[in-house]
């Protein structure tokens, strides 16, 4: 079994805000493990995360102002 983390556990391994862990989830930079009402956050994800922001990747890109969409 995969080591699960809450979301205060997760913020805290990351040196982010438990806000900001449900943002990225919400986001869906991190996919939550759902028991009942709890949500849960593997290990691995986590450090996924991690790995991706090393690559540089998290960067969310803003739509161009004033063109109009097809």
């Amino acid at each position: 079994m995969k080591a699960l983390k809450s979301i205060t556990e997760a913020a805290g391994l990351l040196g982010i805000s438990p806000w900001t862990v449900r943002a990225y989830i919400h986001q869906g930079r991190l996919r939550p493990v759902r028991l009942g009402r709890r949500v849960l956050l593997e290990e691995t994800e986590l450090e996924r995360l991690v790995a991706q922001g090393k690559r540089g990747n998290n960067a969310v890109q803003p739509e161009p102002q004033g063109q109009e969409r097809g």
